[in-house]
């Protein structure tokens, strides 16, 4: 029996790349109090435009990571869920770039034979559909599962308000929306209580305060307005209307992903949601679209699981390599 432990850290790896391996060494050392039989790693780093193609960024992260764990047994996951060497990775850096999702969909195919994932992150939302305890995604770079609905650019945190409507209904008219940045998913979750304050951990548009008051003043500047011209009950509403457009958004992808399955009742399969946006964003959009079971990923494994549902799987799927048969996790 093996237990979970998960530690997790906020890094725009846009701002400062060069201080990516002191943050890995800094995870190794809270995690580790001796040297690990092995790390495995997988990334979606590589599309930050702090590098110019995602060649160069898996390079960098790769670089990176080798230094700050200082070891020869890190391996790396693919796209086609297989943990490959360093050197391997090197040699088709597009085969591991964004490879995030397979390890939560690995995860949850080693206790479900058949579910769609619904996993909600800071920034997207990865759909991935198990069928006969295989994962069966038609995608397999971000770009192809954009074309099918398995990546939805929507997060709980980080999505730029412009990115979910261009107009809002307010004042018994429509406010087209200034498509600057100066509010984000994590303001109107935290408006409407979806999240509390500790939870928003990601730096605010306007680099100001996490209350509630901080996020409605952002979101009214998404209208042109302010504290002083918008009350609070219209902020409220804006916030709400915002929310029903980014569940829509999942949604949407939802549908194209259960249109390509090869079944009868589609319906019947369950979804299986992850993320930090598991209850008020993958469950509602799953509920919306009429799925009549729905599995908290706590119900299958660790309850801190859906922090970072793709390192669970990735060292999970590390773990059953090494003893070489499927490791049994504590729940």
């Amino acid at each position: 029996m093996k237990i979970i432990k998960i530690i997790k850290k906020y890094f725009p790896i846009w701002k400062k790349p060069e201080k990516l391996q002191n943050i890995l060494s800094e995870l190794k050392n809270r995690i580790y109090s001796n040297e690990p039989d092995s790390i495995s790693l997988t990334m979606t780093a590589e599309l930050s435009d702090a590098f110019k193609t995602k060649r160069e960024g898996v390079n960098y992260i790769l670089d990176s990571a080798t230094k700050a764990f200082n070891t020869n047994l890190l391996s790396v996951l693919n796209v086609k869920s297989k943990l490959i060497s360093v050197n391997e990775a090197k040699t088709d850096p597009l085969e591991v770039a964004g490879a995030n999702w397979v390890a939560t969909g690995w995860l949850v195919s080693q206790k479900m034979d058949n579910c769609i994932i619904i996993d909600v992150g800071s920034t997207s939302t990865s759909i991935i559909s198990i069928i006969n305890g295989k994962i069966s995604a038609k995608g397999k770079t971000d770009f192809e599962k954009l074309l099918v609905g398995e990546l939805v650019y929507t997060g709980a945190l980080r999505t730029n308000i412009a990115a979910i409507v261009n107009r809002i209904p307010i004042r018994k008219s429509v406010a087209t929306i200034s498509s600057e940045f100066f509010s984000q998913s994590g303001d109107i979750h935290l408006i409407l209580g979806n999240i509390v304050e500790n939870e928003y951990s990601v730096e605010t548009p306007d680099k100001r305060g996490k209350k509630i008051i901080d996020a409605m003043g952002r979101l009214a500047r998404v209208v042109c307005g302010d504290l002083e011209f918008l009350k609070d009950a219209e902020i409220k509403d804006m916030a709400t209307y915002i929310y029903s457009r980014q569940i829509e958004q999942i949604t949407d992808g939802l549908k194209k992903v259960y249109s390509h399955l090869n079944l009868n009742d589609k319906r019947e399969i369950p979804a299986v949601v992850t993320g930090i946006g598991k209850n008020f964003l993958a469950k509602k959009a799953a509920k919306q679209l009429g799925i009549k079971k729905i599995i908290d990923i706590s119900q299958i494994i660790n309850n801190n699981t859906f922090l970072a549902s793709p390192a669970v799987g990735v060292a999970v799927m590390e773990a059953s390599r090494l003893a070489g048969r499927k490791m049994i996790w504590k729940q």
